[in-house]
């Protein structure tokens, strides 16, 4: 080894040392900023492009798909076209996108479609463990989540239940006020702070020609996606988001598509025009002040720290919270 390699090992040491020491200065001042990679590489043809993410994504293989396609409502043969498909695709897409926090929770969005109270999609889902069964239930609002609370005072689904969960017994024990026969059970409170949305864009949906009752259907087509240049490729839709899922296929066909994994997976050409370039990049600023501070601190203690059973219980309770995850 070289004193040019021990000085240089030093020098880095000292800068990681310094950087260390002064990164939570620099993040609560705002210089901390995180590049922002596209997810996507697009090739059509001659047709090249970087795109950002699934939503750009999906923007672009609805206009490839839908450009010769229109869908016909089984039920009345309603012919839905055009800039009026166009539409449609928009809504289904805000849809999937507000939707999605529905199963990532364990929850079915049938179901929760399903157990709305006049118009109004419920606000909260609580899952419920008990021993190696596990159920769901979907509350409208905070009246019935208090309702359920009550009846279900084991689960200490509320604040107040919580703090006084436990007193002390003759022999200076702490004594869980709050039992039930048969096995323990623990439950994770879901609020849906979609819900409305949810509903607004459910009705914008109906508005536009579709019906949205059934949502799904096991047997019977609802739709069918209809080729204006070959009726012999007409697609049988059995659902409401079947029709996004039916064009995006269609826009697919003749696409290479570049999922990049890491900044690794790019060149030094690529990495610049994508990531670094002054002109075109895109930026993540780091937030750290009196109203993420704490959240920050007791999920790194939760991820980090020395003791496994709450980091057990994070991974047990948000794991279907997971997306994009590569292995």
């Amino acid at each position: 080894m070289t004193d040019a390699d021990v000085d240089g090992s030093h020098i880095r040491t000292l800068l990681l040392t310094f950087f260390c020491r002064q990164m939570p200065e620099l993040v609560k001042k705002g210089h901390v900023y995180i590049a922002c990679p596209p997810l996507y590489l697009v090739r059509r043809k001659k047709r090249t492009e970087y795109v950002q993410d699934d939503q750009e994504l999906n923007k672009i293989l609805i206009e490839l798909g839908s450009e010769d396609l229109s869908v016909r409502v089984v039920d009345g043969g309603k012919i839905i076209a055009g800039e009026d498909l166009q539409g449609v695709l928009d809504i289904l897409s805000r849809i999937s996108r507000l939707a999605s926090i529905v199963p990532r929770n364990g929850g079915v969005f049938e179901t929760y479609l399903a157990a709305a109270v006049d118009g109004h999609l419920p606000e909260y889902i609580v899952k419920v463990r008990e021993g190696n069964r596990e159920f769901t239930y979907y509350l409208v609002d905070d009246a019935a989540l208090h309702s359920f609370a009550e009846e279900n005072e084991d689960l200490k689904l509320l604040p107040e239940q919580q703090r006084v969960a436990e007193e002390i017994d003759e022999d200076g024990n702490l004594v869980n006020t709050v039992s039930r026969e048969g096995p323990q059970r623990r439950a994770r409170l879901v609020e849906i702070p979609q819900a409305k949305a949810i509903a607004t864009a459910m009705g914008d949906l109906s508005s536009a020609g579709v019906p949205v009752d059934p949502f799904y259907s096991q047997d019977t087509p609802l739709f069918e996606i209809v080729d204006s240049e070959d009726e012999s490729k007409n697609e049988p839709v059995f659902s409401v988001p079947g029709i996004l899922e039916g064009i995006l296929a269609v826009g697919r066909k003749g696409v290479e598509i570049k999922r990049f994994k890491g900044l690794g997976e790019m060149n030094a050409k690529e990495l610049f025009s994508t990531t670094m370039d002054p002109a075109g990049r895109k930026l993540l600023k780091v937030k750290l002040n009196e109203d993420n501070a704490v959240e920050a601190d007791r999920i790194f203690t939760i991820l980090m720290g020395d003791i496994v059973e709450p980091r057990k219980q994070f991974i047990e309770d948000n794991a279907l919270n997971v997306r994009n995850l590569d292995v």
